[in-house]
Formats: C-alpha cells, structure tokens, sequence
C-alpha cells in the first residue's frame, strides 16, 4: 500500500509541474525555512522564515505565522500578510513539534510538499521538542546568520561531522512508505540561548513514536551507515574515573543473515561494526601511549558499543518499530518472506551486535 501512495504522490507532482505557471522571482516571497505547530484547539499555527535584504545589516530575515486547519491554507493566509505571494522553492529546512508529529503524523505535511512542483527534495525535515514557535525566535549570540539558514547548517554540520545519521525529504518519504523499515528525523531542542541537536527522532509509519537520546546517537548511526567524522566520549570505570575522548572515527556496518526455514525458528541476523579512530583525549593519565592503555580503551569501546546496540535493539522491539530496516535486509536474503510474516518473527528474532575498535592515533593527555 504504501509503495503505491508513493506512486501516486509522484504522478501527480509531475501533473502539476507541467500545468504550473510561470512567476519572477522579484514578485514572490521566498521562504528559507518553515515549521509547524499544534495547537491546543487542534488547529495548526505554520511559520515561514524570509530574508530580508538591507545594505547595512546581514542575516536579517522576517516571520510570518497563521492558523489553519491545513497546511495550504496556512501559506494562503500567510501571503495575505506578505507584499507578495509566499512559497517554499527555497525552503531548507522544514521544523515540526513533537507534538504535532506524535498526534497528528506527518502524511499531511509530506502530500503537501510533494503536491508542490517547486519544491525539491533535499531539504532537511527535524522535530523540535517543545514548541516550534519558540525555538524560531531564539535570538542566537554568536551569529549573525537567518535562522533558517543557521539551523540548515546545524543540521548538515550534525550529520557530516558529527553522530546524527543523514537524512532529508527523499529519504524519509522512501523509509516512511517502504516496507520493513521505519523512518527517523533529527531531533533539536532550544536550551537557554542556543539550539542543539540533541538526538533522533523515531516513527511508527508516519507518526513518531519516540527518540533516542544524544548519548546514543553515535551508536545508532554507526549500526545504519558508515561514519567518516563521528566522536565518542565515556568514561572508565577506574579509580580516577578517566574520561575518554575518541574523535575522527571511520566506521563500517555490514549485516550477516541467517535465513529461517520456519516461523517457529527465530532468524539470526548479527551486526558487525569495525571502528577506527584517533584517542584525543585521556584525562587524569600520564601512560597514554602504554599498550595496555590502549587496549582497554579498545575493549572499553567495543563492550559499550555491543551494550547500546543491543539496548537500542530491545528498545525498538519494544515500540514495534525497525528503524534499522532489519526486515527489509531479511527479505533481500529470503524472498519468501513477506512484510506481514516478518511482523511476526521480528519480535523474537536474534539480533546480535558485534563491534571492533581500532585506534591508529593518540592525541591530548593531561
């Protein structure tokens, strides 16, 4: 079903581009960012973020907000507050409330934006907990830059270099309508004066129905897609309570599968994560380049690293969701296997995680 949905969003895309009228860019409002709220009467409160141009100042934008029902009318509503009409050709990144995403869903906001010709697909969608509306206006110190465009860099500085798995409209919408996976999204919180990436946000089909804390985004990305530039940091459980810090990590994921012949046998699906990276820091010690040192820093990673994966496995049994898209892997394996067979074996499939860590370079000791 949800393949076809896709489809038919798709075609109908193209039917509007082709039927789209042609607009200059000096008579349109251009937003760079949007998001949504949800409101304790059920209405919707939408924001869009533009540029504002001045010689003697940058980063200058306005924002604009209605209430509606529905996401079209909002941007109509909108356009009647602005000198010209509102859209969203530019808009890089799209911010919707937890609650709004839990309550609500996002199939609306996604028909939306694939009904609408000059909208492109790589822009970056986040939940925000809390409101929305507040975290738009937090005035940022240390910037000079439009809101909209600071939290698109955020985002993209998030996932290129640090612990957030990349993602954007294409992705989600594919993971959101495929079968034996479940989409994510970043998740940022305001905190005093300043936004933060502070985890993943995790759906069940459209709705989301949870997160997984800042603490374990590194494992999780690390057990989806390959890291170049992640960062880890802990601390030993000795007498001086060191605390580590592993940066310029390189990762590698690969899923070994043991199909089942029956229902009643749990398939064995085991995730092996090869880690090599850099030991910046180690405080409280003098003896950083010992072997010994080093070795139980490597072992100290690989045993928390299995810990958390295998955690976070439990965790998404749990929810009944498969964020990690184990049952699509498993029927690329086993083409018998159907969506609605592997919903009955996932609970009580055997999902082990395996990691290996390698540090080819140390750094700071105090």
């Amino acid at each position: 079903m949800k393949q076809y949905v896709l489809i038919g969003l798709m075609l109908f895309s193209l039917l509007l581009t082709s039927c789209a009228q042609p607009r200059l860019l000096d008579e349109l409002n251009i937003s760079q960012a949007a998001g949504f709220d949800l409101m304790e009467d059920g209405e919707m409160k939408g924001f869009f973020v533009f540029p504002v141009f001045k010689s003697e100042e940058q980063g200058s934008y306005q924002i604009l907000s209605a209430k509606s029902n529905t996401i079209s009318n909002i941007q109509f509503l909108v356009s009647e507050k602005s000198p010209f009409p509102v859209v969203m050709g530019q808009v890089l990144v799209i911010l919707v409330s937890e609650k709004l995403a839990k309550e609500v869903g996002m199939i609306d906001l996604m028909n939306y934006i694939y009904r609408d010709p000059i909208i492109g697909s790589r822009q970056v969608f986040a939940i925000v907990g809390g409101e929305v509306e507040e975290l738009l206006y937090t005035k940022m110190n240390q910037t000079n830059l439009n809101i909209g465009v600071y939290l698109s860099d955020l985002l993209a500085q998030n996932m290129r270099n640090g612990n957030e798995p990349v993602t954007n409209q294409h992705i989600f919408m594919n993971q959101m309508m495929a079968k034996g996976v479940d989409a994510y999204l970043p998740y940022i919180e305001r905190t005093s004066n300043a936004i933060k990436v502070s985890g993943v946000a995790l759906f069940d089909q459209e709705k989301m129905v949870g997160h997984i804390p800042g603490e374990d985004t590194f494992t999780f990305k690390a057990m989806i897609e390959n890291h170049k530039n992640g960062i880890y940091e802990f601390q030993l459980h000795d007498r001086a309570k060191t605390h580590v810090v592993i940066e310029n990590i390189k990762s590698h994921v690969s899923y070994q599968i043991k199909p089942t012949k029956s229902l009643t046998k749990k398939p064995h699906i085991t995730i092996d994560i090869k880690l090599i990276g850099e030991l910046k820091e180690f405080m409280k010690s003098k003896k950083i380049d010992k072997p010994n040192i080093l070795d139980q820093v490597e072992k100290e990673v690989e045993k928390r690293i299995t810990q958390q994966g295998e955690d976070l496995v439990q965790s998404f049994k749990k929810q009944n969701i498969d964020p990690l898209g184990l049952g699509l892997r498993y029927r690329s394996k086993d083409k018998a296997m159907t969506p609605e067979k592997w919903q009955d074996i996932y609970p009580d499939a055997d999902v082990q995680v395996k990691c290996h860590m390698k540090i080819v370079q140390t750094g700071v000791s105090q």
